[in-house]
């Protein structure tokens, strides 16, 4: 096993770029020794070449790969080279590979990288460790952010790492006088994400809360949201509903539901929830009457954001 080779490997793309760039902190390496390389789009010969290149002014360098997957499409000549660098790596360059799964151990490329790399899989974080990995987020640039922010930015971004990222780097830009984010600054620039509103919505459609269901249909109007995806995910979420009825009577448990829908167990609890406060036959002429305005809409009838809106006052 080589000391220069280091594969990482994760389904949470956030997690596994910062594990990596974790790594290269550690390694002190230059910047300009820092060289990334993804192989959807840079051709196999070039970062061959770069790899079997000293680096400058005698310092380690390191080359990060994406993609390195792509490279089991190549013919068995251009995999072997790889396999060979493998085999002998250059001791001035770090190479740092990054997969979301681990390559089959059957293959030649698979079989080099479980024997010449150290492979380290990137660990989820559990639902319960986001607040204080948020709070630190914020603290690395002397920021704070209340708990009650913290709160409605997970809430916003569904725990999406990537949406969180790019939502801290608003509010940071909003409180740059102050260093401190409190609730209120979320709920100005952090918009909910569609699922999360269509969720919502289709919860205060089926309890006939007309207020809340309206206000959040021209919230997404208002964000430009066309108003055919809107109904296209009502009718997923209806749909979904009454599938859900239909296993639990089947004696389908809340984990079970979680794990059929591949969802986390606390969107399954308020799904199977919902799924108990209503009737099937409810459900059914919900569905019934959006097929009906989804096929007036398409047919021309009804403009899109008028017939919705109808809907919504109606029903």
């Amino acid at each position: 096993m080589s000391e220069s080779i280091y594969l990482f490997h994760s389904t949470n793309e956030f997690l596994l770029n910062l594990a990596i760039e974790n790594k290269i902190k550690e390694l002190n390496v230059d910047p300009f020794n820092i060289i990334k390389y993804d192989l959807l789009e840079n051709p196999s010969d070039d970062i061959l070449e770069d790899l079997q290149t000293v680096s400058f002014f005698a310092e380690k360098k390191v080359i990060v790969i994406r993609n390195i997957e792509e490279m089991e499409k190549e013919d068995a000549y251009v995999i072997q080279q790889w396999v060979t660098y493998l085999e002998k790596p250059n001791p001035d360059v770090i190479l740092i590979i990054s997969v979301p799964e681990l390559l089959k151990e059957t293959t030649p490329l698979g079989s080099a990288l479980f024997k010449y790399a150290f492979i380290e899989k990137v660990k989820e974080m559990e639902k319960s460790d986001y607040p204080d990995f948020i709070k630190n987020m914020f603290k690395k640039f002397q920021y704070t952010i209340t708990d009650a922010a913290v709160e409605a930015l997970l809430e916003r971004t569904n725990l999406d790492f990537n949406l969180i990222n790019q939502e801290a780097e608003k509010l940071m830009l909003y409180a740059y006088d102050t260093k401190e984010i409190n609730e209120k600054a979320v709920l100005l620039l952090v918009s909910r994400n569609l699922e999360e509103n269509i969720f919502e919505l289709t919860n205060a459609l089926l309890s006939k809360n007309q207020t809340k269901t309206i206000e959040i249909f021209y919230d997404l109007v208002a964000r430009n949201e066309d108003p055919l995806r809107i109904l296209n995910n009502i009718v997923g979420k209806v749909r979904e509903l009454m599938h859900t009825k239909l296993l639990l009577e089947k004696g389908y448990r809340q984990d079970q539901i979680a794990e059929h829908f591949h969802m986390k167990s606390g969107r399954a609890y308020y799904l199977v929830k919902n799924a108990q406060s209503i009737q099937f036959s409810a459900l059914e002429t919900h569905l019934k009457k959006l097929s009906k305005l989804d096929y007036d809409i398409k047919s021309g009838k009804i403009d899109k954001k008028l017939g919705l809106e109808l809907y919504l006052l109606g029903a």
